[in-house]
């Protein structure tokens, strides 16, 4: 029986280091404040996909201060973002079958200084565990057409490789996240999320399903108070979970105000939510209810945003 563990362990936490990072064994650097907002762009996919940058504090009339272009060897249908905890930039580069990774500080002139694709076919979307294990969330490959959940293991490079594959329990996988002891996926052409006790294996199964509720599910994540969030693209709704998972329960409440065929959404420290909408981005105040409506809404500089991370 899956207990809802909710670790205070910070997905971006994790000693996994680039190449050309530093990787002295001394204490890691402090948790850098964050200080801009980092969009991809998905657009019509491969190099019309770009990496945009808002610089804090961020207003209605924000516009990007820096921009990664889409290229062959760069953003290429870029989906989901995350930085780690030395602020690497990971992407998953759907339409290039690739995860990059950038050093920062990220800008217009940035090179990838990994790029990942062993075990990786139409990547959705990353994260760390507290263990600094690396998940990849892939929608389909060749031999697996309802997708993967490919796990590294070690310091990545350009020839890792998974140690382990996970294929039960998965239809269309999107998005992957870790709260302690669990990873939580979203199964876009499942219409579920499926949770699964750690470490994982190849022989892993959901120990928990979600269904009751949910649409088309895209996107999980946790805010501070380890509160579940599903953000239902279909269903132009981000569905709230406050309660036990156990049991396969409906969501305690959605926010619709604002939401618009939702992508992805994030959270910083100061307690605020951003969610990526068809056309905006809509950021909420924490903790949200289902009267919720946006404190500030971004349009400049967006074409199909997708992944979005507050970083550095």
């Amino acid at each position: 029986m899956l207990k809802r563990l909710f670790a205070a362990a910070a997905i971006a936490a994790s000693a996994l280091v680039l190449p050309a990072c530093n990787t002295s064994s001394g204490p890691p650097p402090p948790v850098q404040v964050h200080q801009r907002l980092l969009v991809a762009n998905f657009a019509a996919g491969g190099t019309t996909s770009n990496i945009v940058a808002y610089t804090f504090p961020l207003s209605a009339a924000s516009a990007p201060t820096s921009t990664i272009p889409g290229s062959a060897g760069g953003p290429n249908g870029a989906t989901g973002l995350i930085e780690d905890f030395f602020g690497n930039l990971f992407v998953a580069d759907q339409d290039s079958n690739a995860v990059i990774a950038y050093t920062p500080l990220v800008g217009s002139a940035s090179t990838p200084a990994l790029t990942l694709v062993n075990g990786v076919h139409q990547p959705q979307d990353m994260t760390f565990d507290s263990n600094q294990i690396f998940y990849v969330a892939n929608f389909s490959t060749g031999t697996n057409p309802t997708g993967t959940i490919s796990v590294y293991t070690g310091t990545l490079a350009n020839t890792s490789v998974p140690a382990v594959t996970v294929t039960t329990g998965l239809n269309g996988p999107t998005s992957v996240t870790s709260n302690g002891a669990v990873i939580f996926v979203a199964n876009k052409t499942g219409g579920n999320v499926v949770a699964y006790n750690l470490p994982v294996t190849g022989a892993s199964a959901p120990a928990l399903t979600l269904s009751n509720g949910l649409t088309t599910p895209v996107t999980v994540g946790f805010d501070a108070s380890n509160n579940l969030y599903v953000v239902d693209n279909a269903a132009s709704k981000v569905d709230v979970y406050t309660g036990s998972l156990l049991g396969n329960p409906a969501p305690n409440f959605a926010v619709t105000n604002g939401i618009n065929a939702p992508r992805y959404l994030a959270f910083d420290t100061s307690g605020l939510m951003y969610v990526s909408n068809a056309g905006s981005i809509t950021v909420y105040q924490t903790p949200v209810s289902a009267a919720s409506a946006p404190i500030l809404t971004i349009t400049t500089g967006l074409n199909n945003p997708v992944g979005l991370v507050v970083g550095i």
